[in-house]
């Protein structure tokens, strides 16, 4: 029997060949051996022997034929698998891109429709201004008409008094003439009779007595008028003095009642009312304070508590403008207020009514009497609340950013990781300064956060010291005291160092907001960015060195104390419209949306960089209600 050669694939280019050349040899392997058993069967139908070996050799086949199939179907899955992962792959790629550029596009288009909105405002403006300009020339020129019509008047007006004054100067110089002359025609009748010449010598004696007489009388009248004029100075200013205090205890009666009505009132806009006036008040009260002869130890503590209270107004006020409503705080802040007020008035009101003319003078004149001890009394009474106020607030202040030994109970509460762990995670931090071993020597333990207090020393003695949190072991701040003392690197560079001592740490979309020159170091203040808005509450500062080119300072606490998931920004206003708030004098460099922290929480506001007399300022508008939150000087900005 002719032996049967055996085909075996070579070079196959792919898993779907391999399968079609397992098939082809299959289907040879199990097709011959068939056709030779039917051959025998039909020669020898009697032999049982025979009929047996055929029947194996047909299993036998069956079975390999069966197994190729099923590898078969294995390869093809394992091709279609590979296919249909790459071919997802592919798809998802090309899906990224699309979405990155559709992105791009659509961020492309609103910078094109601000820069539009931005234009037409520019041109609305300038054909304003030129309006305004135009008006503002016609008035001008009609207030110049007006102007030279009147000097005309006045200069006719003056030449005509003019004329009249000398015609009245040549009518007395003529008369003056006049009584020369009969004054001389009688001394030349006087030289022809001696009689007449001692007469006239006896009346020119009598006229020089009763001349002296004259001057020696107008001279007593003169220092007379002079000393009562004195006099009725020193009255006036006396009874001006005594008007202020007068003024100044009506006032202090105002804020006496409106600290009584407001501290039991449950109405907002009742509130807002009374606060507005007694704002007015308060500055009323201050303005006259300054009117009084007196010096600052005499009137400092009356002073500080009337600007207190105006303060406590105007904070009170925002709350109530904002839609809040006022605290047990508040109020208690209102009952202090209301209880050191009463004491002034009282005092001032008795004051007005025991005090005599002579002890208002001696007060105005020499500064001391009757008047000046009850201004000392409520000085001291005054100095007194103070120094209580700031005692309160001492003791409710819980050390935060101060070192202090925590008690064990807060240990509890915040230790998660072992002093070791901090130390081995600050030789990760810093594993490219020189600094070989750190030591765990304390705690920092506020109201906000625990930390360990870890530093370590270089091989040039220099300090590093670091806070790293009990709880997750994160890097809160640090401080590297290594002299820096040139500026190898320029703000680019130094800025690329942040960011990448940032990424890091792990923290990631932080964008550098403003900078600040501090001798070779550069502070950088990064803030979390997210789909084109900008968190500030979520700030990190980073200070690098320019000579080393290393970050020497840290601090990431706002960042920890205030990051979280947030809702998305949605304005009410759009920026066209916060655009259309802007004073009309300043020049808009960008725009964007952001998130600041204000006394009345965070709030979405869009921020401007402007322009304006060579100043540059960010100028931020809330973005609910248009209104107008801060105005920071960027050389100013902190």
């Amino acid at each position: 029997m002719k032996k049967e050669k055996k085909n075996v694939a070579t070079n196959t280019s792919s898993g779907a060949e391999k399968v079609e050349n397992i098939e082809k040899q299959t289907a040879k392997k199990v097709q011959k051996p068939t056709d030779k058993v039917s051959a025998q069967g039909e020669a020898a139908l009697g032999s049982e022997k025979k009929t047996e070996r055929v029947n194996a050799k047909r299993m036998n086949a069956r079975s390999a034929g069966s197994k190729a199939e099923k590898e078969s179907l294995a390869a093809k899955a394992r091709v279609e698998k590979a296919l249909k992962k790459k071919e997802e792959k592919a798809k998802k790629k090309a899906e990224k891109l699309a979405r990155a550029a559709k992105k791009k596009e659509e961020r492309a288009k609103k910078l094109a429709e601000f820069k539009r909105q931005i234009a037409e405002r520019k041109a609305e403006i300038e054909k304003v201004r030129a309006q305004k300009k135009a008006d503002a020339e016609k008035h001008a020129a009609e207030r110049k008409a007006a102007i030279e019509k009147r000097a005309a008047a006045r200069e006719e007006k003056v030449r005509a008094r003019a004329h009249e004054k000398a015609n009245l100067r040549n009518a007395r110089a003529k008369k003056k003439e006049e009584k020369r002359k009969q004054r001389a025609q009688r001394r030349d009748a006087n030289r022809s009779n001696g009689h007449k010449r001692q007469e006239q010598g006896y009346g020119g004696w009598l006229a020089a007595v009763v001349s002296l007489g004259v001057v020696t009388l107008a001279l007593a009248t003169t220092v007379t008028v002079g000393a009562l004029e004195m006099r009725k100075g020193s009255e006036a200013m006396m009874g001006e003095n005594k008007r202020t205090m007068y003024e100044l205890t009506g006032i202090m009666e105002n804020v006496d009642n409106d600290l009584d009505r407001v501290r039991i009132s449950a109405s907002t806009a009742q509130q807002s009312r009374i606060l507005t006036d007694l704002l007015v008040q308060a500055r009323l009260a201050e303005l006259d304070l300054e009117k009084l002869p007196l010096c600052a130890e005499d009137c400092g503590g009356v002073t500080a508590f009337i600007n207190r209270t105006a303060r406590e107004c105007e904070r009170m006020l925002a709350k109530l403008r904002g839609g809040e409503e006022l605290s047990a705080g508040d109020y208690q802040i209102l009952e202090e207020l209301f209880a050191t007020n009463h004491q002034i008035r009282t005092e001032l009101d008795k004051l007005l009514a025991e005090t005599t003319d002579g002890a208002w003078m001696d007060f105005f004149k020499k500064g001391k009497g009757a008047v000046m001890d009850a201004v000392k009394g409520v000085e001291k009474m005054t100095l007194e609340e103070n120094r209580n106020l700031r005692d309160k607030i001492k003791d409710k202040m819980d050390g935060a950013g101060m070192r202090s030994t925590p008690k064990d109970e807060d240990k509890k509460d915040c230790a998660h990781i072992e002093p070791s762990r901090a130390e081995e995670l600050c030789k990760s931090y810093f594993s490219k300064y020189s600094v070989t071993e750190f030591r765990c020597v304390g705690e920092t333990v506020t109201k906000a956060y625990c930390a360990y207090n870890v530093q370590g020393y270089d091989d040039k003695g220099s300090l590093l010291f670091a806070e790293v949190s009990q709880n997750d072991g994160k890097l809160l701040r640090f401080d590297y005291y290594e002299d820096c003392m040139g500026d190898t690197f320029d703000y680019q560079n130094a800025e690329r160092i942040a960011e990448e001592f940032l990424e890091s740490l792990g923290y990631g979309d932080m964008e550098a907001v403003r900078l600040r020159e501090n001798g070779s170091n550069v502070d950088f203040t990064f803030v979390y960015e997210d789909d084109d808005v900008v968190y500030y509450p979520d700030e990190i500062r980073v200070k690098v060195c320019r000579t080393r080119g290393i970050v020497s300072g840290f601090d990431a606490t706002k960042y920890i104390l205030n990051h979280k998931d947030r809702e998305d920004v949605e304005p009410n206003i759009t920026l066209a419209q916060a655009y259309d708030k802007l004073h009309e004098k300043l020049d808009v460099q960008s725009a964007r949306l952001a998130v600041v922290r204000t006394a009345r929480g965070e709030r979405a506001a869009y921020e401007f960089l402007c322009a304006y007399n060579g100043e540059n300022y960010f100028v931020f508008l809330d973005a609910t209600s248009g209104e107008e939150i801060a105005i920071v000087n960027t050389k100013n900005a902190q």
